[in-house]
């Protein structure tokens, strides 16, 4: 029987939905904190990422210090405007494989990818995004 030599993280019992082999990385360029916390409760320390791919499911990030990001750890946008909850999939030389807790609606991944709106306006576009997406469901144009 073949095991996993490396003992997974407690959370990753939560992501592990989202194993998918075929998942496409739409690219980007965005600058964004990765936030983590950092010895107490209420002690927390940041580092900037630049996300360089991104999907419904996680993203692809990129940093000088990917060895210092924790395994479960959050992800900002703009001034705490948008918030991913992450957890460590995959480690290469400057780069992260992360997945989020929850998959992220796509009309909201594509409008980051595509990177035209500024960050003053995140919060406003996932709003719109919930709007829309319970609209299409019940039906509504």
């Amino acid at each position: 029987m073949l095991e996993n030599s490396k003992p997974r993280h407690y959370l990753a019992q939560f992501y592990g939905a989202n194993d998918n082999p075929h998942v496409r990385y739409r690219r980007t360029n965005i600058i964004a904190r990765a936030v983590y916390p950092n010895g107490g409760v209420k002690s927390f320390s940041s580092l900037q990422v630049r996300i360089v791919g991104i999907c419904e499911t996680g993203a692809l990030i990129q940093t000088g210090a990917v060895e210092f990001l924790p395994d479960h750890f959050y992800l900002c946008l703009g001034e705490n405007e948008v918030i991913f909850t992450c957890a460590k999939r995959n480690v290469m030389k400057d780069k992260m494989v992360l997945v989020f807790s929850q998959a992220e609606d796509t009309f909201f991944i594509n409008s980051l990818a595509k990177g035209g709106l500024p960050l003053t306006t995140l919060k406003r576009m996932r709003a719109s995004t919930v709007v829309r997406t319970r609209t299409m469901r019940s039906g509504h144009s």
